[in-house]
């Protein structure tokens, strides 16, 4: 897997997860908001170590800085950028160490429908719909989570934002 695929994902994605593939094994499958997937033959977990890495965080920084906001220490959050926030959810039986956990952007989820107390289903805009073994419940407060940090990360980032913005970051004033 290249870089190529990362940049896809961050400028089109909507959920990556980890799925099982014959005669390949642990494998990541995206979906993107043209309504296609695609399977890369990586595992998920490197994925997010590099969609993390391109956008200069990463998963222990975002657990520490965000997950006492939000009361967890597994499955928080990340934000990546304005807007742009993933949301992890078990989404599969792990064989082994494999991870179990997929990821999806908050805001290409459209609802949720509860199919069973501990499976419901996540419908994205693009029209893809991913199980996950949660209660609806717990998605929705999922989501509650991701919007409460993505309101932190903007008051913690906002006013530097606006120095670049209009122009008065210290390091582009001139001095003559």
């Amino acid at each position: 897997m290249d870089w190529k695929e990362v940049k896809r994902f961050a400028y089109a994605g909507q959920a990556f997860i980890p799925v099982n593939v014959e005669n390949r094994g642990d494998s990541v499958k995206l979906f993107l908001r043209s309504g296609e997937t695609k399977l890369l033959d990586v595992q998920s977990s490197l994925f997010l170590k590099r969609l993390l890495t391109f956008f200069g965080t990463s998963i222990s920084i975002n657990r520490h800085r965000y997950g006492e906001l939000v009361g967890k220490k597994q499955l928080v959050p990340i934000v990546l950028s304005y807007g742009f926030t993933i949301i992890p959810f078990n989404v599969r039986e792990p064989v082994g160490r494999q991870s179990r956990v997929g990821w999806f952007v908050s805001r290409e989820i459209e609802q949720f429908r509860q199919r069973s107390p501990q499976c419901t289903t996540i419908h994205l805009l693009s029209g893809h719909q991913i199980p996950v073994f949660h209660s609806r419940k717990f998605c929705i407060d999922q989501l509650k989570n991701a919007k409460w940090i993505e309101m932190c990360y903007g008051e913690i980032h906002e006013p530097h934002r606006r120095q670049w913005i209009n122009g008065s970051a210290v390091c582009e004033t001139v001095v003559m």
